[in-house]
């Protein structure tokens, strides 16, 4: 009987009790850098992992900015931009609003800010230099001037003045993140002959049904999201079939309120998803 244990766990990653997997990233050198979130305490950390390997090279990192007088609300109300290269690019929000606020360029590797940049606010990254915007007023109206600026030094290469047509032709030229990060992730499977749909069919499970998949090749791998029939509660299940054979399955999540979405994606031959919200695991998909 095939019990779906024929891929291997590369590595996996807990972050402590009571904190939440929030937001993950890899860089252009191979290697991951997430969010925790702990609610309990209002801090919002840092980790960093080797895709490879899984040696944890960052964690429990506070975003503090040490280089410009200026407050990142004690690290709650950040967050992750993008990356390129090694450094990897974080926001701070504007007070008591969601708003995005500011750029920092972290090495986390080495755990130092590299530059910061609180008096803009990122839009896009073209690769040889990031498009941003500062906030200004009009006559009593908010106003955006936007800007290009240098991804390696924070500096500006171009001034405030872009007009409407050039910040709409760059933002036409700007590839999508995960296409950047090579991350592919789930689509919801409805009704209907899509290719999912059809791939989840050969392995014997219906649609519809609550389920996230990717399929790759002879690969296909889902979330499946179902309901628990004594509690009425929600479990959720990660399975990998090769062709029609199953070759991996874990649990993800049991009895919970509401199933959550789009909790793992795949990235150079490997699979990444979240187990019970605290804990990331990587598999081998070859």
């Amino acid at each position: 009987m095939n019990t779906g244990d024929e891929l291997a766990v590369r590595w996996r990653y807990h972050a402590g009790r009571g904190a939440l997997v929030w937001q993950l990233m890899f860089t252009q050198t191979d290697t991951l850098v997430g969010q925790k979130r702990i609610a309990a305490s209002q801090q919002a950390l840092f980790f960093g992992i080797d895709t490879l390997t899984g040696h944890l090279f960052c964690d429990d990192f506070l975003f503090v900015d040490h280089l410009q007088p200026f407050s990142v609300n004690k690290g709650w109300f950040t967050g992750l931009e993008t990356t390129l290269g090694d450094l990897v690019y974080c926001h701070g929000c504007q007070p008591d609003s969601p708003e995005h606020q500011g750029i920092w360029a972290v090495d986390f590797k080495s755990g130092h800010v590299v530059w910061s940049r609180p008096d803009i606010v990122f839009v896009a990254n073209l690769e040889d230099e990031f498009l941003v915007y500062k906030s200004s007023a009009f006559a009593g109206f908010p106003e955006r001037q936007f800007m290009l600026i240098d991804p390696v030094t924070g500096s500006d290469r171009c001034l405030p003045g872009l007009d409407t047509l050039d910040v709409n032709a760059l933002r036409e030229e700007v590839v999508q993140e995960e296409v950047r990060q090579r991350v592919t992730l789930p689509e919801f499977v409805t009704e209907g002959m899509t290719e999912e749909g059809l791939a989840l069919q050969r392995v014997g499970i219906a649609v519809p049904i609550r389920c996230e998949c990717i399929v790759q090749g002879s690969l296909t791998v889902a979330a499946l999201h179902e309901p628990n029939k004594l509690s009425g509660l929600w479990d959720s299940f990660v399975k990998v079939w090769r062709d029609d054979r199953l070759v991996y399955a874990d649990s993800m999540e049991e009895r919970v309120e509401k199933p959550v979405l789009n909790n793992f994606l795949v990235r150079s031959g490997a699979l990444y998803y979240l187990k019970g919200r605290e804990e990331l695991l990587c598999v081998t998909l070859s």
